[in-house]
């Protein structure tokens, strides 16, 4: 995960703060836009839980191993229609087409329990799951998810 300034992160409406990683050039992502999303997330200690781009960990870092160039694990959402988690809905507002965003989210501004019926984007499996789970059971009010994400396709 690179090294990002702590000055580089604005705070996202609701909770949470966000950073650039990449400018993107394409269309801008606002109220209403269709959305494509590779995304990433981690715990608040770096550690890799699960994304549509698949990673293992290792000494030296993640090593990818499944980039999805096809897009199909790619999170699909309308902004503002409620299908995303709130800081992502508001964290990729503002985004363009091409770029790449890490945001900061508190673990209760992020997902819901049960998991299951929690706002995306969410992973697949049982183990990735469950290790949101626990973050969320640990009330933790400083405890928080790093969700890393390119705007793939905006419509």
């Amino acid at each position: 995960m690179e090294s990002v300034e702590i000055s580089a992160y604005l705070k996202i409406p609701g909770g949470g703060r966000y950073a650039d990683l990449a400018i993107g050039k394409g269309a801008e992502i606002a109220e209403g836009s269709k959305v494509s999303l590779q995304w990433v997330l981690r715990r608040s200690n770096g550690y890799y839980v699960d994304g549509s781009v698949k990673m293992l960990s290792s000494k030296s870092g993640a090593v990818v191993t499944n980039p999805n160039f096809d897009e199909t694990s790619n999170f699909l959402f309308t902004v503002g229609d409620g299908t995303a988690m709130p800081g992502v809905d508001a964290g990729v507002r503002g985004m363009r087409q091409g770029g790449k965003r890490r945001l900061v989210l508190p673990t209760k501004a992020a997902y819901t329990l049960p998991i299951d019926k929690s706002p995306g984007p969410l992973p697949d499996g049982y183990g990735p799951r469950r290790q949101i789970e626990r973050e969320l059971q640990r009330d933790d009010p400083y405890n928080f998810f790093y969700i890393e994400v390119e705007a793939t396709r905006v419509r």
